[in-house]
Formats: structure tokens, C-alpha cells, sequence
């Protein structure tokens, strides 16, 4: 089940079956997306991996506090999300999640100056939950792509070494690098050669964690860079949760947050 929309002159595809996901993102005359194809569930690192996916309750696959098993990735981008309305203007879909008693709805809306995707998380039972999400974009990294992010926010390093500062990845190389901003921010930008720029927007007291994500080909068929705002700290929520650096899910206590994403022109 997909469905389509324009916002600023930005059109969306939305694949409501195959895990949510964004399979297009087309402005300035280029798709922005990575393609993606087919998907089994399991690993989430396969062909066909491209797009934009949520990412909840975990990226890498971990074991929580209490016992619960999160899988690689989490659960929504291997769950058909059920539609709650659309229309011209607007997507709004929920999921379930398989491993905690949390559903997430997002309502994707078309604006004047691009599109707008707003969250809401709520939790059953009666106990509280770490409730780690990240927005998971693939972009197309021609060469000349790189990230743009305002300010000097610094780099910790997430992969593939230890927490460590470390300089801004000039170009996209072979190997993956996945770092986080030091410091929140409160939008990014992936800025192609010729200076076609596509900037996310958030407000960081909800989103308090970026993770940066380059990649030449050593987990994607071609390469790649992401902007991934998030409600958690590094790639684990169980580390996450044991450092105190994840959002907390109360029943009855519904989390919101949102993104925008808008192009510009900037040569």
C-alpha cells in the first residue's frame, strides 16, 4: 500500500507495507533516497535496504534491563504500519511494535516550504519504557556529497571505534563511519556537489541526539550518507538506557515530537 504527496516542491512516496518507509523523495530534479527494494525480516542489512525508515526501539540489536530482546534495527521497518487517514495533503499511519508495548503513529503533512512529519508514541501496560527512536534517511551520495551541520558541534565517534572525538569525514570513503554531534543541533543538511542542499529540522529539547552516518559501500550497494535525529544516545538502547541518555515512554503519557524537511538551491 503506497501513497503519494507534494509539499514545496517535494514529492514523498510512502510504502505503508513495506515497513512505513519513504521509497521516494524527489525534489531538484534528483531523488534524493537511496533505492530499496524487497525486504525479508532478520537482519535489516540486505539488499533492498534503502530509503527512509523509523528506527525503534533499538538500532543494533540488544538486550534490555529487564530481559527484552530488541532486534537489529527494531521492530516498525519489518511491520506493515495500518493507515489512519490520507489524503492530497497528508499520510498518517501507526505501528504496533512486536517487542514493547509501544505504538507509534507519524503524520506526514505537505507544507508550502516542504513536508512536516510528526510523531507521537504511547505506551500500554504500567510500568515506564525506554522508548529509543532515530529517523533513518539513506541519501544518495554522489561524489561531492557531504553533510553540513551549523555551528562546531564536535564528533564522538559510534562506529566502527570506540566513543572517541574525531574530525569531520571530508568525503564519503569506502568504510562506514557513524559519529554523533557532541553538542544538540537543531538541523542538518546533506549538500550535493552542485549545490542542491536537503536540510531536516527538529527542535532539540525533543530531539537531543544526532547521529551522522557515512558510507562508500561497506553495509549498502552504493554509497550513502544519513542524517538520523533521535530520542537516543549511540546505536544501542540498552547502553543508552544503562547511561541515562534515553527518552522515558510513561503509560498515559503520550511523547511528541516532529521533523521538517525542506531544499534549497545554494549555488
Amino acid at each position: 500500500m503506497t501513497f503519494a504527496l507534494s509539499g514545496g516542491d517535494i514529492d514523498v512516496v510512502v510504502d505503508l507495507a513495506g515497513g512505513g518507509r519513504l521509497i521516494g523523495l524527489r525534489a531538484l530534479g534528483r531523488e534524493w533516497l537511496a533505492a530499496g527494494g524487497e525486504r525479508s525480516p532478520g537482519d535489516y542489512v540486505q539488499a533492498g535496504s534503502g530509503g527512509w525508515d523509523e528506527i525503534v526501539p533499538t538500532v543494533s540489536a540488544c538486550v534490555l534491563a529487564d530481559g527484552t530482546v530488541l532486534a537489529d534495527h527494531g521492530d516498525a521497518w519489518q511491520s506493515e504500519w495500518a493507515l489512519v487517514s490520507a489524503d492530497a495533503a497528508h499520510v498518517e499511519a501507526t505501528v504496533t511494535l512486536s517487542s514493547l508495548p509501544v505504538t507509534l503513529t507519524r503524520r506526514i503533512e505537505a507544507t508550502d516550504t516542504g513536508l512536516r512529519l510528526t510523531y507521537t508514541a504511547s505506551a500500554a501496560g504500567d510500568r515506564p519504557v525506554p522508548l529509543f527512536w532515530c529517523a533513518h534517511p539513506l541519501f544518495v551520495a554522489e561524489p561531492g556529497t557531504h553533510i553540513r551541520v551549523d555551528g562546531d558541534p564536535g564528533l564522538i565517534e559510534e562506529y566502527p571505534g570506540p566513543r572517541r572525538q574525531r574530525d569531520w569525514p571530508s568525503a564519503v570513503g569506502e568504510a562506514a563511519v557513524k559519529a554523533f554531534t557532541a553538542e544538540p543541533v537543531s538541523s542538518a543538511s546533506v549538500v550535493h556537489a552542485n549545490g542542491d542542499a536537503l536540510t531536516l529540522g527538529w527542535d532539540p529539547e525533543l530531539l537531543p541526539y544526532l547521529g551522522l552516518y557515512w558510507d562508500g559501500g561497506e553495509f549498502t550497494e552504493t554509497p550513502v550518507v544519513a542524517i538520523e535525529p533521535a530520542t537516543g544516545y549511540g546505536d544501542s538502547a540498552a547502553r543508552a538506557e544503562a547511561d541515562g541518555r534515553v527518552a522515558t515512554l510513561t503509560p498515559g503519557v503520550p511523547l511528541r515530537w516532529w521533523l521538517t524537511v525542506a531544499v534549497e538551491q545554494t549555488s
